[in-house]
C-alpha cells in the first residue's frame, strides 16, 4: 500500500474511494477509541485532493445490487459498483472474490445507466504483487 499511496501523493495515479471505505475505516478508529488513527482517516480522505471520496449515488446502488446479486457483500458491491460508475481503470483490493464477481457480472445483461454497458474495471489483488 505505501508503494501505492506514494505513487497518488507524487500524481502518478488518480485515487478514487466510496465513501463506504472512508466510512469503514473510521469505524474501527471508533471501536478502538483510537482517535490519531481517526484523525489520519479524516486527513487522507478529507484534506488530501489527490484522493477523491465519491458519495452513494442512485446509479452506484442500482449497480451495486448487481455485485450483490453475484454475493459479494453489501458495501463490498457499493465499493466495486463505484469503480464501474466512476469509469475506473482498475479496482485495487485485497479480495480475491471480486475477480470472480466481476467476472460473473461481465455476462449480466444489466446495467446500471439504461442501454449502455458498463465497463467494468480490472481488479487487482494486492497480496498477489505483495513481496
Amino acid at each position: 500500500m505505501a508503494g501505492l499511496f506514494r505513487l497518488v501523493f507524487e500524481g502518478t495515479l488518480q485515487a478514487l474511494a466510496s465513501a463506504i471505505v472512508q466510512m469503514e475505516l473510521l469505524a474501527k478508529a471508533i471501536k478502538t477509541n483510537d482517535l490519531q488513527s481517526a484523525n489520519r482517516v479524516i486527513e487522507l480522505t478529507e484534506l488530501r485532493p489527490q484522493i477523491e471520496i465519491v458519495d452513494v449515488s442512485r446509479p452506484i446502488v442500482m449497480e451495486a445490487a448487481l455485485a450483490r446479486a453475484e454475493g459479494l457483500e453489501v458495501a463490498d458491491s457499493i465499493v466495486l459498483a463505484t469503480g464501474t460508475v466512476a469509469e475506473c481503470d482498475v479496482t485495487i483490493t485485497n479480495d480475491k472474490r471480486w475477480r470472480n464477481a466481476v467476472d460473473r457480472l461481465s455476462r449480466r445483461p444489466l446495467t446500471a445507466r439504461g442501454e449502455r454497458f458498463l465497463d467494468r474495471p480490472p481488479v487487482l489483488c494486492l497480496d498477489e504483487y505483495a513481496d
